[in-house]
């Protein structure tokens, strides 16, 4: 595959881990946090980098198949 192509894979993978990170850390902020509404903000953040991260594998799996490329 060429070069840049395989960056460019390598960078939506790279961001799934970055959502996957920041729903973790979102989870844990709402676990610290004593204030109801602010708890609920978090818990909000979190659910929308799980669809961030669910809309980005769904996008990447179609572009691997696409260009009939194997995981790395």
């Amino acid at each position: 595959m060429p070069e840049k192509t395989r960056e460019l894979f390598l960078i939506f993978k790279d961001a799934v881990e970055r959502e996957r990170d920041a729903q973790s850390l979102y989870k844990h902020a709402a676990e610290l946090c004593e204030d109801p509404a602010l708890k609920e903000l978090l818990e909000g953040f979190r659910k929308d980098e799980v669809r961030h991260e669910k809309a980005l594998l769904q996008r990447y799996r179609r572009l691997r198949k696409r260009y009939n490329l194997q995981d790395e």
